[in-house]
């Protein structure tokens, strides 16, 4: 019979050879036996990850390197700058006019405004007295040239400065101090380029005219009854006549009324430039 330090030392030698097994079936676990050949398992921990791909490896770049147009966008662009193009060349025309209409009508304005604002100073037209009418009809048209100081009037002062303080002939400044003898400037106008679109003339009195030279003219309510008779009764143009859908009124409810003769001038057309209407 063994004795007992025998027996002790075979059972340690036992259980160091089981922990051996143990562990090397730790060691073997992970790997995997196929057709007789040993291979470890594709799990997780086995492959590779990147976070960027190798250096070496070419991948696709986020800028582009420009490209030029295909013929069919060239062809687009320039279909649409040929269809603006034509839109503004059409219509330049129309716009310029109505720049120069508007251009008058800023002198209308002007005119009209100077003429209130006598009326209320002096309660009375600015016009001598030849040119008031005593009967039931309103005086006929006053125009804005040298045959009446009415431009002189409603500039006062600036009349003869304009004029260099030069002597004035006819009815020039000894009537403007008849009508305006506080001296007052109820509105003031540009000189004229080339004797268009301003004051006209080198000494008082001074003419005052539209931007195809022509004076203005002005309908007063002489009669005092509040009302001017239409002049678009008397148009040439029946779009204006004879307006079915607006037709013009008999009297306009003013007492001053001004219109330019237009591009054509020629009166009661159908481009005059009036104070009545848009």
């Amino acid at each position: 019979m063994k004795s007992s330090a025998t027996q002790t030392g075979e059972h340690h030698e036992q259980h160091r050879d089981t922990a051996i097994d143990a562990k090397n079936v730790l060691l073997i676990k992970p790997f995997i036996i196929t057709r007789g050949v040993l291979s470890a398992p594709a799990t997780s921990m086995n492959l590779p990850t990147h976070r960027h791909p190798p250096k070496h490896m070419k991948t696709p770049s986020s800028n582009h390197s420009p490209h030029g147009f295909t013929l069919v966008e060239l062809l687009v662009v320039v279909t649409i700058i040929g269809i603006l193009a034509g839109l503004v060349i059409s219509q330049a025309p129309k716009l310029m006019q109505q720049s120069r209409e508007l251009e008058v009508r800023n002198v209308i304005v002007s005119l009209q405004t100077g003429i209130r604002n006598y009326q209320t100073e002096y309660n009375r037209f600015p016009l001598d007295p030849a040119q008031l009418s005593s009967g039931d009809e309103d005086a006929p048209a006053v125009l804005t040239n040298q045959s009446t100081t009415l431009i002189d009037t409603l500039m006062g002062p600036a009349a003869s400065q304009s004029s260099g303080g030069g002597s004035s002939s006819g009815s020039g400044s000894g009537a403007t101090a008849d009508l305006n003898p506080k001296g007052i400037e109820f509105t003031s106008f540009k000189v004229a380029k080339a004797g268009r679109n301003g004051l006209v003339g080198t000494q008082s009195p001074y003419s005052l005219v539209d931007l195809w030279g022509s004076p203005f003219y002005i309908l007063f309510d002489t009669n005092l009854d509040r009302k001017i008779k239409n002049p678009d009764l008397q148009n040439q143009d029946p779009k204006i006549s004879q307006n079915a859908i607006s037709p013009p009124p008999q009297f306009l409810p003013t007492d001053v009324a001004i219109y330019s003769l237009g591009k054509d001038r020629i009166p009661m057309t159908g481009d005059d430039i009036v104070s009545w209407r848009n």
